[in-house]
C-alpha cells in the first residue's frame, strides 16, 4: 500500500523550533520528526512512500537523499488539496498521515482492519483524550464516524482524529477545488453519508505541532 505523508507544513504554531526550517525536519526526542514516521511505516512493512512537500521542500528533499518519492506544490493547497495533487496517479486505496504526529501505532493492525471492512471505502483512525478542545470531537456509532464536531469550548473527553487515514483516491478526485480541506470539506460528508469508517488506537499519541505539545513529547 502507498503511504503519502503531509509534510508541506511551515510550523507556524512552532515559532521556535521551527525557525527556519519546515516542520517535519524539527526534532522530537532526539530525532527528526520525518525519521519518526519513517522508522514507524518500515516497522510495518510499509515502503512505498510519497512526501508531499511545500515549505523549504528543499531541506526535506536533502534529508531524504533519493530514498523516497515526493511532490512539491507550488502554492498551498490545504490537506485535502494537498492529497489530491499527490494521489493523481494512483488507482488503488492510499494510506496518508499527517506530517506532525508522532505514535505506537499498530499500523499492520489498521491495514487489517481496513481490509476485513470492504463495505467502507475510507477509514481513519481515532483517539480517545482528556481534552478535546485543540481538536473537535468525532461522534462514533457502530463501526462508522457519524458526525464531525466543533472543538468544544470547554474542557471535554472525547474521540478526535488521529489523522492517519485509508482513502480511496475516487472521493479526492471527485472534489471540484484546487485548494481544500479534508478534514473539513471531505470527512463530513463522507460521514454523514456512512462511507467513513475508523480503527481505535489506544496507544501513544500526539500532535507534535505547538511548542506546549513538542515539549510535553520530548519529556515522555
Amino acid at each position: 500500500m502507498k503511504v503519502i505523508i503531509l509534510s508541506g507544513g511551515k510550523g507556524t504554531r512552532l515559532p521556535d523550533s521551527a525557525k527556519d526550517i519546515p516542520k517535519a525536519l524539527v526534532e522530537v526526542q532526539g530525532k527528526l520528526m520525518i525519521d519518526h514516521q519513517i522508522e514507524l511505516l518500515e516497522r510495518h512493512g510499509l515502503n512505498d512512500l510519497r512526501f508531499s512537500l511545500g515549505y523549504r521542500a528543499e531541506d526535506i528533499i536533502r534529508h531524504l537523499n533519493g530514498r523516497y518519492e515526493y511532490v512539491v506544490e507550488e502554492e498551498p493547497l490545504g490537506t485535502g488539496g494537498a492529497l489530491k495533487f499527490a494521489s493523481r496517479d494512483v488507482e488503488d486505496p492510499f494510506m496518508a498521515i499527517n506530517g506532525d504526529v508522532i505514535t505506537d501505532l499498530d499500523l499492520k493492525n489498521f491495514v487489517n482492519h481496513y481490509q476485513q471492512r470492504k463495505e467502507t471505502p475510507n477509514t481513519i483512525v481515532v483517539y480517545e483524550v482528556e481534552d478535546a478542545r485543540d481538536f473537535g470531537l468525532l461522534k462514533l456509532e457502530g463501526d462508522n464516524i457519524l458526525k464531525f464536531q466543533e472543538k468544544p469550548k470547554d474542557e471535554r473527553a472525547g474521540f478526535i482524529n488521529a489523522g492517519f487515514y485509508i482513502l480511496d483516491p475516487s472521493v479526492l478526485r471527485g472534489y471540484p477545488g484546487k485548494r481544500f480541506s479534508i478534514e473539513n470539506d471531505i470527512f463530513p460528508d463522507l460521514a454523514r453519508e456512512g462511507k467513513l469508517g475508523y480503527f481505535l488506537h489506544r496507544g501513544f499519541w500526539t500532535d507534535a505541532g505547538t511548542e506546549e505539545r513538542l515539549k510535553l513529547v520530548n519529556t515522555h
